[in-house]
């Protein structure tokens, strides 16, 4: 089923520009553009074609031609103005994280069962090939891992993004790419019931003001475990996803997924993989919003990673004396 209405985007920023290029595969430009500053607005615009342009989310919504809201702003600013465009009757595809708390989530999940609206939050590896392929491998055989390790590891001592453009507001290694991290390991882990948490976020580094390492490990209720590591001080990027049973051992690392140590999916270049699973969210979306099966991730499936991210935020550690 395919999606014939206006697809806005709120935040004229780099995730923004990702999203309109994915939406141009998908034949669709967008019909109009929200943000705050007029000169990176224009810049936009020309870009990709889009003819209107609002430096007001609500202006944005006063546009009847606008059916559907991509939102790539601020993390800070997610989990508003995700309400507000649900409280407008229109669905929305939010940027990860849906909120900086536990309670921002649900806030987001519950406006969207109260519009009755598709809300689809950017969790992009649940459509990372390699992902899909090892989820597909764990449901087809019944395999339940017995233990999960995730890694995520990256330079991010400055406020510029994986697209190399500069930002003015800070990220968070709990929510943003925490969010990534502990969802993925959930995924893969598949608990039936909510899972035992212990670990913690680092205390707030001076030059961010904000954890910049966390550390957890999840139990289930019947045994299988799980742990996470996630930085922003480490020069040297590792992104891997180490699932473990007792029969098969499944490694994603960037764009291949290995089982028992043979190469079973080699996507070339992590740049490619990334691209095509946002095409591929955003298509979810876009289907979804025309009728089709809802897209992998809501707003409601992303409660039991912010339960756990925010179990680890409560635990910070308190800055060095």
């Amino acid at each position: 089923m395919s999606f014939s209405g206006g697809v806005a985007i709120v935040g004229p920023g780099a995730i923004g520009d990702v999203h309109a290029q994915a939406l141009a595969r998908l034949g669709v430009t967008p019909v109009a553009v929200a943000g705050p500053k007029p000169d990176e607005l224009a810049e936009f615009a020309a870009a990709h074609g889009v003819r209107r342009t609002y430096e007001a989310l609500d202006d944005l919504l006063a546009d009847d031609d606008v059916d559907a809201v991509i939102i790539a702003t601020p993390s800070h600013l997610h989990a508003a103005q995700s309400v507000a465009v649900l409280e407008a009757g229109r669905p929305v595809l939010c940027e990860i994280p849906a909120g900086l708390s536990a309670d921002e989530a649900s806030a987001v999940a519950a406006a969207a069962a109260r519009a009755g609206r598709v809300a689809a939050v950017g969790h992009t590896l649940r459509y990372w090939e390699p992902h899909r392929r090892l989820q597909d491998r764990l449901e087809s055989t019944g395999t339940l891992p017995s233990l999960v390790v995730v890694r995520q590891l990256m330079l991010r001592q400055t406020d510029m993004g994986w697209t190399g453009k500069p930002r003015d507001w800070t990220d968070s290694a709990v929510w943003h790419h925490g969010g990534h991290a502990v969802d993925a390991a959930l995924w893969h882990l598949r608990p039936p019931t909510p899972v035992t948490v212990t670990g913690t976020a680092g205390p707030a580094w001076p030059g961010s003001g904000a954890p910049m390492d966390v550390a957890g490990a999840f139990v289930t209720d019947d045994g299988r475990l799980a742990s996470v590591a996630i930085s922003y001080h480490s020069r040297e990027a590792v992104s891997d996803f180490l699932v473990i049973a007792p029969e098969r051992t499944l490694l994603v690392d960037g764009p291949v997924l290995r089982e028992n140590g043979e190469v079973v999916f080699d996507g070339g270049d992590v740049a490619t993989v990334q691209f095509d699973a946002v095409t591929a969210q955003d298509r979810a979306f876009l289907d979804a919003v025309a009728g089709g099966p809802p897209p992998a991730v809501q707003a409601a499936d992303v409660l039991p990673a912010a339960r756990v991210l925010a179990a680890l935020e409560s635990g910070a550690l308190p800055p060095h004396s």
